[in-house]
């Protein structure tokens, strides 16, 4: 595998770097400090994104895109999360919905839905999935009766009836289309019943809850969503019915890279300002990282940066193809970068002492992104069952190094 930059990925990085560094840096802090968490929204960063090609960049060029691929997407985004995760995850989560509809739409889907969302310059995507019940239920899956989403597509003529709640739902309040998740079968195992219906926000029936007030991640807005007698036609159902998870399984293969890469841009944000914070302040009678033990947390904070890029690029790299796709990578670069990234925002608290915990100073904030990580996309707890699934699973005498085969369970979920 070769792990030098393309000339693509060098241009993108760049777009990306700048994009952070004139338009999220300038404004992160103090929209991250409003009390009302819709206060945090910019719709100046949407049309910002729009402007410099980054908010439909791995699109194809007839919805304003330019067909990026998973480990440029990677690079943008980890470029962006270091000035601001909320920034990051807003397009991520925009990227990951807009991705599965150009796959799996039908041509009229595309036209109708990513053509009106190219045409919008704070045109969005969202996934409503999470439950208040059902949440590492949906990601195992869950297999006992009652397990699972429990909102409702009832079939009817032409079409589908919707009724259910979401909530913790990235993007919700904000976008123009929201493809949601539905059983349409109530006595079938979850990964054979459940089905994508995409519905536009403006959708009758379709209404949005409290905004919800997260200690981290601010500028991305989330919140609940009511079906309440949404109806479907059947020329809105995305895929086949009944088979929506093993499609999220197969077409989400970067989501888990997405994620990591978001964690990473608060590690390396970490590592940059504690670096230079440590050649600046003096105590003992010399600059704090000639002494012994800043620099050891120093040198555990670069490894947690580099060894989390090598296996977001990784997975990003295998995701190119589901046949070149391990299903371990569909988990562990969330798993492993949340946990590097908490890891190296407690060491920043550390190292800048008193003044870490003040909000001037915007390492605590820091702190409060990296949080979001150990949960969001699926808890690690849940992450780690996941993995060990796949290794239950696993042939006995199968050479364990060369890929994990899954056999009976899903994987690759959101």
């Amino acid at each position: 595998m070769d792990f030098a930059l393309t000339d693509e990925n060098v241009e993108w990085r760049t777009k990306a770097r700048a994009f952070a560094d004139e338009a999220v840096r300038p404004v992160a802090a103090e929209l991250d400090a409003q009390l009302d968490p819709q206060d945090a929204w910019s719709w100046e960063l949407v049309e910002e994104m729009d402007a410099r090609g980054l908010r439909q960049a791995p699109l194809p060029v007839e919805f304003k895109g330019a067909s990026t691929d998973y480990v440029t997407n990677t690079i943008i985004l980890e470029e962006i999360a270091a000035a601001d995760l909320g920034t990051a995850v807003v397009l991520a989560q925009h990227w990951k919905f807009a991705q599965i509809l150009n796959e799996v739409g039908t041509p009229s889907q595309r036209e109708r839905f990513l053509g009106r969302n190219a045409a919008n310059p704070r045109g969005l995507f969202a996934a409503s999935f999470t439950e208040p019940n059902a949440g590492s239920d949906n990601l195992l899956p869950y297999r006992a009766p009652g397990g699972g989403m429990q909102t409702f597509g009832r079939r009817v003529d032409g079409g589908y009836v919707v009724n259910g709640m979401k909530h913790y739902i990235s993007n919700a309040n904000r976008a123009d289309t929201i493809l949601c998740f539905a059983r349409t079968d109530a006595e079938g195992p979850l990964t054979d019943s459940v089905t994508s219906f995409i519905v536009p926000a403006d959708a009758e029936g379709l209404r949005i809850g409290k905004v919800h007030d997260k200690s981290g991640e601010r500028v991305a807005n989330n919140a609940e969503i009511f079906y309440e007698d949404v109806f479907v036609p059947d020329e809105d159902v995305l895929g086949e019915p009944g088979t929506a998870l093993r499609s999220v399984a197969r077409l989400l293969r970067a989501s888990n890279a997405y994620a990591a890469s978001c964690a990473l841009g608060i590690a390396r944000e970490c590592f940059d300002r504690s670096l230079d914070w440590c050649r600046n302040r003096v105590q003992g009678g010399k600059p704090i990282i000639e002494h012994q033990a800043v620099g050891s947390y120093l040198a555990t904070m670069y490894t947690n940066v580099e060894v989390s890029r090598t296996l977001i690029w990784r997975a990003a790299c295998q995701a190119r193809t589901a046949e070149t796709f391990a299903p371990y990578m569909a988990i562990m670069p969330k798993l492993v970068v949340s946990e590097y990234t908490f890891d190296s925002a407690r060491r920043a608290m550390e190292l800048w002492g008193g003044a870490g915990v003040m909000k001037e100073n915007g390492i605590e904030k820091l702190l409060r992104d990296a949080s979001i990580w150990l949960h969001s996309d699926g808890t690690n707890i849940i992450m780690r069952e996941r993995l060990a699934n796949l290794l239950r699973d696993a042939e006995p005498g199968a050479p364990m190094w060369d890929g994990v085969p899954t056999t009976r369970r899903m994987v690759g979920i959101i």
